[in-house]
């Protein structure tokens, strides 16, 4: 199989670069700004780690809460029931 096989896609040579003349060359300001960003960027992400984190100690605590409050629901009912019970005896 030859090259010559191939369609012609307007390009004189199969494996040359299409050349672009519009984009502009960088500039120290472009620079500056992409490295800004970047900055920026890694910035927001450390901030986005430590949220999660926080997240995640909140979520612990909470369910550290939750298995509390039902501990002393099952000990109120437990003392409502007793109260109950002693105060049917005296009568």
């Amino acid at each position: 199989m030859s090259l010559s096989s191939y369609p012609d896609a307007g390009i004189s040579e199969p494996w040359s670069t299409p050349a672009s003349a519009d984009v502009p060359e960088p500039t120290v300001e472009s620079a500056l700004e992409k490295e800004q960003v970047i900055k920026d960027i890694l910035q927001l992400r450390d901030g986005l780690r430590g949220l999660l984190v926080r997240i995640t100690e909140v979520e612990g605590h909470n369910e550290k809460l939750a298995k509390d409050n039902e501990m002393l629901s099952v000990y109120i009912d437990n003392l409502t029931r007793n109260s109950v019970v002693a105060a049917g005896n005296k009568r």
